[in-house]
């Protein structure tokens, strides 16, 4: 038997790309369009932490799910076809973690780890090749199951 793969899009991520495919779209950035999609993205991939209720948890997810399907339409009725794609690429993996009850907004474990190195970088100062090191040595043990 596999084991069963879970994906999650990086909620994080969503809203800042959506701006890019905006901008393939030729939507000028703070227009109407732009805003109304973008925070609209913002407010969809704002996640509560701890809630645990699990009917709270699916009507949350219900309702989000049906304000990313305004947007979609908002955006095919605007003709903007690369945001429509990513959009449409990115529904499917976006509510992976809550729905299954994982820590975090992200699978990636590579995702989780950024933060702790480009604090340790910034804050602590560590070098970039020290930094790259440590996370080298890391992602082994998290996907070859290396230790060090």
């Amino acid at each position: 038997m596999s084991p069963i793969l879970l994906f999650q899009r990086c909620l994080w991520h969503i809203p800042y790309q959506a701006q890019y495919v905006l901008w393939q779209d030729k939507v000028k950035r703070k227009s109407v369009e732009w805003l109304h999609v973008v925070a609209e993205l913002m407010e969809i991939c704002s996640i509560r932490p701890l809630v645990d209720c699990q009917d709270t948890i699916q009507e949350m997810i219900s309702s989000k799910r049906m304000r990313l399907q305004e947007i979609i339409e908002f955006c095919m009725e605007k003709k903007l076809t690369h945001t429509v794609s990513y959009l449409e690429n990115a529904r499917g993996d976006m509510f992976t973690a809550i729905e299954n009850r994982l820590q975090g907004k992200t699978t990636s474990r590579v995702e989780r780890l950024f933060r702790t190195v480009n604090m340790r970088v910034n804050v602590s100062k560590w070098s970039m090749d020290g930094a790259l090191n440590v996370t080298k040595v890391r992602l082994a043990y998290y996907y070859n199951g290396f230790d060090a």
